[in-house]
């Protein structure tokens, strides 16, 4: 089943269905799913998020007077999809199944169009916690899915530079610089602390003062502070100050929301299904010419249609 996998995943790597927009002027938008929590079959909403996120393309504007009267105009080339963590609530092979038809690269009616950046969270390290031995072998099945999956874009090129102890990476959508954490950045648990490799890399990418887009599980409200260090915290930020940050994004959650922290905004993504606020969303993230705004893309049906709500983020890069 493994090799199934890898197949259909390699296979389509390297293939979309839409042709990429011109590198002349920096306009790079992607879309960013938290918590997908793909479980058991059978399935229910999981591709509700799937649809809404392929009619993006030409569609997709965030209002003027929500954004300071910044005009971005409607996306006509969505370049990724980014994932902030807790993908699976279980980790069994039919679980991973369900994910693969979903999220692998295609032209499927319920199949995503784009390309995918996947990034784990506490349910994935720790998805049956209530018993130390299963819970050990279904971090170790997640985390060899991972393995393939961050190995596999690596090899094509996808992904520019990977740290295999803490499974943390980058690459660069034009001159945009993308980092993904999973739960945190100083994270130990289940490999190493990436800081070296974080340092290292936005040394070697980062220092012309191109934006950085940085991604991991947890944030910043009360709920998730209890799971992430002060100290890495701040470890965190004594870094990234010393770059040209765009955007801080977050799940966990459950809830589109923003928080400060030292003086930044961290834009906290929703979870995939409807809840007490409402039907499940994601962020559309876009950084165009000098500036980064995000608003949250919430799903309406089940046949890819929208609403395009708050909240609403807007930054003006000066570097």
């Amino acid at each position: 089943m493994k090799s199934l996998w890898l197949s259909l995943f390699g296979g389509l790597a390297l293939w979309a269905c839409s042709t990429p927009s011109s590198q002349d002027e920096r306009d790079v938008t992607v879309a960013v799913l938290g918590d997908l929590h793909f479980d058991l079959p059978p399935e229910t909403d999981q591709y509700y998020h799937v649809r809404a996120v392929n009619h993006l393309e030409g569609k997709f504007c965030i209002p003027k007077d929500s954004v300071g009267g910044l005009s971005t105009g409607i996306v006509r080339h969505l370049d990724a999809v980014i994932l902030a963590g807790d993908m699976f609530d279980k980790p069994f092979p039919q679980v991973h199944e369900l994910y693969f038809r979903r999220y692998t690269l295609g032209c499927g009616d319920k199949q995503i169009h784009y390309p995918v950046f996947p990034g784990y969270g506490n349910h994935d390290i720790d998805p049956i916690a209530q018993d130390t031995l299963l819970n050990l072998l279904g971090r170790k099945a997640n985390l060899q899915l991972l393995d393939s999956l961050l190995l596999q874009k690596l090899d094509n090129g996808e992904i520019l530079n990977l740290h295999p102890g803490s499974r943390s990476y980058s690459w660069n959508v034009r001159d945009v610089h993308f980092i993904q954490a999973h739960r945190y950045s100083g994270d130990a648990e289940y490999g190493e602390a990436n800081w070296k490799w974080l340092a290292d890399d936005l040394r070697k990418y980062a220092s012309e003062g191109n934006p950085v887009v940085y991604i991991q599980h947890y944030g910043f409200d009360e709920w998730a502070l209890k799971w992430w260090p002060k100290s890495d915290r701040e470890q965190l930020f004594d870094l990234l100050e010393q770059y040209n940050l765009a955007v801080f994004l977050v799940g966990h959650t459950h809830e589109a929301s923003i928080q400060t922290y030292r003086g930044h905004a961290i834009y906290q993504v929703n979870n995939a299904w409807p809840d007490n606020d409402g039907n499940g969303s994601f962020a559309v993230v876009r950084i165009k010419g000098n500036n980064a705004v995000i608003a949250t893309c919430r799903w309406t049906d089940d046949l890819g249609n929208y609403e395009v709500t708050g909240p609403f983020y807007v930054k003006s890069l000066n570097r």
